[in-house]
């Protein structure tokens, strides 16, 4: 055989497993549109990807994304610390599940120095639990969630502590993070909502440091532009707890704290039916609650959920939201069948590193 027909042989060869190599990852990626992968695999997945970002990015303008982001992992309700389960959709034994029935999973955030190894850290006026490590760990392992950084200590004024500071509070928890083992730590970093922007923070320590800075915005949905575009960051929408929508009944004028108004499914659900090749919207959940609150000693949290009629729906906190119409809004999203997945997967999609220092 010529040394001409030996190398044009060789040629085919390797062009027929190419094309065999392409159905394969395409293949690969239409299984995996909605159901995330492992914490080990989802990890190794963010890695190293092989695709240049102006082909990633032509492929993401063809999808559309969804994360269910949980703000601080808040895993369950308490009465002055003490938990208190009732009327609650505990984090870890209803609401993962649940995600996990419809090949979905969630997207939670730390505070990495106050979390702690196995006991949960009691927040919000002692209202609330947040989660620990182990059971971080075990919504990674079982239900193949992913955490991002609240920061490391949720510092009321980021901008006002030293530089060094300022790193331990971003980098560093996306390092702490790591060091436990938890996948997608550097695909946001979720900064106090009261302290406003943090503009210069971000572009010093969160862009180097993550895909994403989170960003509060009521159409909760950012395109693939913002991922080339500094210093990176993202929109979320919350599912505002509040008074009732319904003009004529009591629950309408009630004192609330943190939201005007109470968020209807039908409002959230249109930003799903909204969404468009190419965007990716981030929908923030607290604690979700169920039926009508118990009768705390402490706890100064109330909420109605047991209408049929989600207008007369109402929590008087913007982190209570009912289940029932969280259900609905999942639902709509499954129904477009729109990948749910955590902020590193959207911003390698979008262009941004898939390792950060």
């Amino acid at each position: 055989m010529s040394l001409y027909r030996h190398r044009r042989r060789s040629l085919l060869v390797l062009a027929a497993a190419a094309c065999v190599a392409v159905s394969t990852m395409g293949m690969l990626g239409a299984s995996a549109a909605v159901w995330p992968a492992t914490a080990g695999s989802g990890a190794a997945a963010v890695k190293a990807p092989t695709a240049l970002p102006h082909t990633r990015l032509a492929a993401a303008v063809t999808k559309m994304y969804a994360t269910m982001y949980f703000s601080r992992s808040e895993i369950t309700a308490a009465d002055a610390c003490t938990p208190d389960d009732t009327g609650i959709a505990r984090l870890d034994t209803t609401v993962a599940p649940y995600l996990r029935s419809l090949r979905m999973s969630g997207t939670g955030s730390l505070v990495t120095g106050k979390t702690r190894k196995t006991a949960t850290n009691c927040t919000h006026n002692g209202d609330t639990l947040n989660a620990s490590w182990a059971q971080a760990t075990s919504l990674a392992q079982t239900y193949g969630w992913h955490f991002v950084s609240a920061t490391a200590t949720y510092p009321a004024d980021i901008t006002s502590l030293p530089p060094i500071k300022q790193q331990a509070e971003t980098c560093g928890s996306a390092n702490t993070l790591d060091k436990h083992g938890l996948p997608g730590a550097h695909g946001l970093i979720a900064y106090p909502g009261a302290g406003g922007l943090p503009t210069s923070v971000q572009a010093k320590y969160g862009a180097r440091c993550f895909a994403w800075g989170r960003q509060y915005d009521k159409s909760g949905t950012t395109t693939t532009a913002m991922g080339t575009t500094a210093p990176y960051w993202q929109f979320t929408r919350v599912f505002d707890g509040g008074p009732c929508n319904d003009p004529a009944a009591a629950c309408y004028t009630m004192p609330a704290q943190g939201s005007p108004r109470y968020a209807t499914p039908a409002e959230l659900i249109a930003l799903v039916d909204a969404l468009r090749p190419g965007q990716w919207l981030t929908l923030q959940s607290y604690i979700l609650v169920t039926g009508k609150n118990p009768p705390y000693t402490h706890n100064g949290t109330r909420w109605n959920c047991k209408s049929a009629n989600p207008d007369l729906h109402w929590t008087n906190d913007v982190e209570r939201y009912c289940y029932t119409d969280f259900q609905q809004v999942v639902q709509a999203i499954k129904a477009r069948g729109i990948t749910v997945t955590d902020p590193l997967t959207v911003g390698v999609a979008f262009g941004r590193p898939a390792t950060y220092p």
